[in-house]
Protein backbone atom coordinates (compact mmCIF):
# COMPACT_ATOMS: atom_id res chain seq x y z
CA UNK A 1 0.00 0.00 0.00
CA UNK A 2 1.36 3.47 -0.88
CA UNK A 3 1.61 6.28 1.65
CA UNK A 4 -1.36 8.06 0.06
CA UNK A 5 -3.53 4.95 0.24
CA UNK A 6 -2.36 4.30 3.80
CA UNK A 7 -3.29 7.86 4.87
CA UNK A 8 -6.65 7.57 3.13
CA UNK A 9 -7.39 4.28 4.90
CA UNK A 10 -6.41 5.81 8.24
CA UNK A 11 -8.69 8.83 7.65
CA UNK A 12 -11.56 6.46 6.89
CA UNK A 13 -10.78 4.52 10.06
CA UNK A 14 -10.85 7.76 12.10
CA UNK A 15 -14.19 8.74 10.55
CA UNK A 16 -15.61 5.28 11.19
CA UNK A 17 -14.42 5.39 14.81
CA UNK A 18 -16.10 8.77 15.23
CA UNK A 19 -19.40 7.50 13.82
CA UNK A 20 -19.35 4.23 15.76
CA UNK A 21 -17.83 5.26 19.08
CA UNK A 22 -18.23 9.04 19.23
CA UNK A 23 -21.33 8.92 21.43
CA UNK A 24 -19.63 6.64 23.93
CA UNK A 25 -16.55 8.85 24.03
CA UNK A 26 -18.77 11.89 24.52
CA UNK A 27 -20.68 10.20 27.35
CA UNK A 28 -17.40 9.44 29.10
CA UNK A 29 -16.20 13.03 28.61
CA UNK A 30 -19.47 14.43 29.99
CA UNK A 31 -19.08 12.37 33.15
CA UNK A 32 -15.61 13.78 33.73
CA UNK A 33 -15.64 17.32 32.31
CA UNK A 34 -17.06 20.28 34.18
CA UNK A 35 -19.74 20.92 31.53
CA UNK A 36 -21.15 19.59 28.27
CA UNK A 37 -19.37 22.18 26.10
CA UNK A 38 -15.99 21.21 27.55
CA UNK A 39 -16.79 17.54 26.98
CA UNK A 40 -17.60 18.20 23.33
CA UNK A 41 -14.42 20.25 22.95
CA UNK A 42 -12.38 17.38 24.39
CA UNK A 43 -13.97 14.90 21.99
CA UNK A 44 -13.52 17.08 18.93
CA UNK A 45 -9.97 17.98 19.91
CA UNK A 46 -9.04 14.29 20.10
CA UNK A 47 -10.44 13.55 16.66
CA UNK A 48 -8.86 16.66 15.17
CA UNK A 49 -5.51 15.55 16.59
CA UNK A 50 -6.06 12.14 15.04
CA UNK A 51 -6.75 13.69 11.65
CA UNK A 52 -3.70 15.93 12.00
CA UNK A 53 -1.53 12.88 12.72
CA UNK A 54 -2.85 10.54 10.04
CA UNK A 55 0.63 9.44 8.97
CA UNK A 56 1.68 8.45 12.49
CA UNK A 57 -1.66 6.77 13.24
CA UNK A 58 -1.36 4.39 10.31
CA UNK A 59 0.83 2.27 12.59
CA UNK A 60 -1.58 2.38 15.56
CA UNK A 61 -3.38 -0.92 16.08
CA UNK A 62 -6.20 0.32 18.36
CA UNK A 63 -7.38 3.71 17.15
CA UNK A 64 -10.15 3.84 19.77
CA UNK A 65 -7.60 3.46 22.55
CA UNK A 66 -5.49 6.23 21.00
CA UNK A 67 -8.55 8.55 20.83
CA UNK A 68 -9.50 7.72 24.42
CA UNK A 69 -5.94 8.42 25.60
CA UNK A 70 -5.91 11.76 23.74
CA UNK A 71 -9.21 12.69 25.41
CA UNK A 72 -8.02 11.63 28.85
CA UNK A 73 -4.76 13.58 28.44
CA UNK A 74 -6.66 16.70 27.37
CA UNK A 75 -8.98 16.39 30.36
CA UNK A 76 -6.03 16.01 32.74
CA UNK A 77 -4.43 19.11 31.19
CA UNK A 78 -7.64 21.05 31.82
CA UNK A 79 -7.82 19.85 35.43
CA UNK A 80 -4.19 20.81 36.03
CA UNK A 81 -4.66 24.25 34.48
CA UNK A 82 -7.79 24.84 36.53
CA UNK A 83 -6.02 23.71 39.71
CA UNK A 84 -3.05 25.95 38.98
CA UNK A 85 -5.36 28.90 38.37
CA UNK A 86 -7.13 28.29 41.68
CA UNK A 87 -3.83 27.99 43.56
CA UNK A 88 -2.66 31.23 41.95
CA UNK A 89 -5.81 32.99 43.17
CA UNK A 90 -7.54 33.28 39.81
CA UNK A 91 -11.07 34.48 40.08
CA UNK A 92 -14.27 34.11 38.10
CA UNK A 93 -15.56 37.54 37.17
CA UNK A 94 -19.24 38.33 36.85
CA UNK A 95 -20.48 39.28 33.39
CA UNK A 96 -21.24 42.84 34.49
CA UNK A 97 -17.62 43.46 35.50
CA UNK A 98 -16.30 42.21 32.18
CA UNK A 99 -18.78 44.41 30.33
CA UNK A 100 -17.89 47.48 32.42
CA UNK A 101 -14.17 47.07 31.76
CA UNK A 102 -14.86 46.36 28.08
CA UNK A 103 -16.87 49.57 27.80
CA UNK A 104 -14.07 51.50 29.53
CA UNK A 105 -11.58 50.04 27.04
CA UNK A 106 -13.87 50.79 24.09
CA UNK A 107 -14.42 47.13 23.18
CA UNK A 108 -17.63 45.52 21.95
CA UNK A 109 -18.66 43.29 24.86
CA UNK A 110 -21.12 41.38 22.65
CA UNK A 111 -18.39 39.69 20.66
CA UNK A 112 -18.14 36.27 22.35
CA UNK A 113 -14.66 35.44 21.11
CA UNK A 114 -13.25 38.75 22.21
CA UNK A 115 -15.06 38.38 25.51
CA UNK A 116 -13.52 35.03 26.39
CA UNK A 117 -10.04 36.15 25.38
CA UNK A 118 -10.56 39.44 27.15
CA UNK A 119 -11.58 37.61 30.33
CA UNK A 120 -8.31 35.70 30.37
CA UNK A 121 -6.37 38.93 29.82
CA UNK A 122 -8.43 40.69 32.47
CA UNK A 123 -7.68 38.03 35.07
CA UNK A 124 -3.96 38.49 34.44
CA UNK A 125 -4.33 42.28 34.60
CA UNK A 126 -6.21 42.11 37.91
CA UNK A 127 -3.46 39.99 39.43
CA UNK A 128 -0.92 42.62 38.31
CA UNK A 129 -2.71 45.48 40.10
CA UNK A 130 -1.27 46.84 43.35
CA UNK A 131 -2.81 45.01 46.30
CA UNK A 132 -5.12 47.87 47.48
CA UNK A 133 -6.55 48.31 43.98
CA UNK A 134 -6.87 44.56 43.42
CA UNK A 135 -8.71 44.22 46.74
CA UNK A 136 -11.27 46.91 45.89
CA UNK A 137 -11.94 45.36 42.46
CA UNK A 138 -12.39 41.93 44.01
CA UNK A 139 -14.53 43.22 46.86
CA UNK A 140 -16.81 45.20 44.58
CA UNK A 141 -16.93 42.75 41.70
CA UNK A 142 -17.07 39.49 43.60
CA UNK A 143 -18.25 40.38 47.07
CA UNK A 144 -20.72 42.94 45.82
CA UNK A 145 -19.73 45.13 48.75
CA UNK A 146 -20.54 48.82 48.70
CA UNK A 147 -18.04 51.56 49.46
CA UNK A 148 -19.67 52.23 52.84
CA UNK A 149 -19.27 48.61 53.98
CA UNK A 150 -15.71 48.48 52.70
CA UNK A 151 -14.82 51.74 54.44
CA UNK A 152 -16.19 50.41 57.73
CA UNK A 153 -14.42 47.07 57.34
CA UNK A 154 -11.04 48.48 56.31
CA UNK A 155 -10.94 51.86 58.04
CA UNK A 156 -10.11 53.50 54.70
CA UNK A 157 -12.17 56.51 53.64
CA UNK A 158 -14.82 56.15 50.95
CA UNK A 159 -13.04 58.76 48.82
CA UNK A 160 -9.81 56.76 48.93
CA UNK A 161 -11.64 53.55 48.04
CA UNK A 162 -13.38 55.27 45.13
CA UNK A 163 -10.05 56.65 43.90
CA UNK A 164 -8.46 53.18 44.13
CA UNK A 165 -11.29 51.71 42.10
CA UNK A 166 -11.03 54.49 39.51
CA UNK A 167 -7.25 53.96 39.19
CA UNK A 168 -7.73 50.20 38.96
CA UNK A 169 -10.38 50.51 36.24
CA UNK A 170 -8.09 52.80 34.23
CA UNK A 171 -5.20 50.35 34.57
CA UNK A 172 -7.39 47.43 33.58
CA UNK A 173 -8.73 49.34 30.58
CA UNK A 174 -5.17 50.27 29.55
CA UNK A 175 -4.05 46.65 29.93
CA UNK A 176 -6.90 45.49 27.71
CA UNK A 177 -6.16 48.17 25.12
CA UNK A 178 -2.53 46.98 25.09
CA UNK A 179 -3.78 43.39 24.85
CA UNK A 180 -5.99 44.30 21.88
CA UNK A 181 -3.04 45.94 20.08
CA UNK A 182 -0.96 42.76 20.39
Amino acid sequence: MSEGEDASATRESIERTYRERGRGFLAWARRHARDAATAEDILHDAFLRALANVDALSRVEDLGAWIFTAMRNRLVDLWRREGARQRAGAIELPEEVVEAVAAEAGLDPEDQLVRSEMLAGLEVAIEALPAPQREIIRAQALGEAGFKELAQATGVSIDTLMARKRYAMRKLAAALEYWMDD
